[in-house]
């Protein structure tokens, strides 16, 4: 594999039970790589207690085959850690089907929401049982 730069950014926060997640711009592999290694330094001191996954998208743009790939076994991962629930904010219908093959993947494996804002996926969060703050 050649040595890429990193393209598109997130930052990572947690807030109460809930990992928000915030993706911006273009993404590729190296991005999806750097979150899931920067997630796991996050999630593994709580030693399988309970969270959820709050993926705020809104400023997304999408990603390169790859990303997506690397992005489930981020997920997959996430699961496997104690994540019981996942809601995302996507910024467009055209955003919400670029991910629908990975959000029916995600809901076999654990309680998933498409939200339309970040209110919505606070409260849907809250009624799932995780403390938003």
């Amino acid at each position: 594999m050649m040595n890429w730069q990193q393209h598109g950014a997130y930052s990572l926060d947690w807030q109460g039970d809930v990992l928000v997640a915030q993706y911006v711009g273009a993404w590729n592999e190296v991005a999806a790589k750097a979150m899931h290694e920067e997630a796991a330094a996050l999630w593994l001191p709580r030693q399988g207690k309970p969270w959820a996954l709050l993926s705020d998208a809104r400023t997304w743009e999408g990603g390169t085959p790859e990303t997506f790939e690397i992005w489930w076994q981020f997920f997959a991962d996430g699961v496997a850690h104690g994540m019981q629930a996942v809601t995302d904010v996507l910024p467009s219908h055209f955003h919400t089907l670029m991910v629908r093959s990975l959000a029916e993947r995600a809901s076999q494996l654990t309680t998933y929401k498409n939200s339309q804002t970040m209110d919505e996926a606070y409260a849907w969060l809250a009624e799932q049982g995780f403390k938003t703050a």
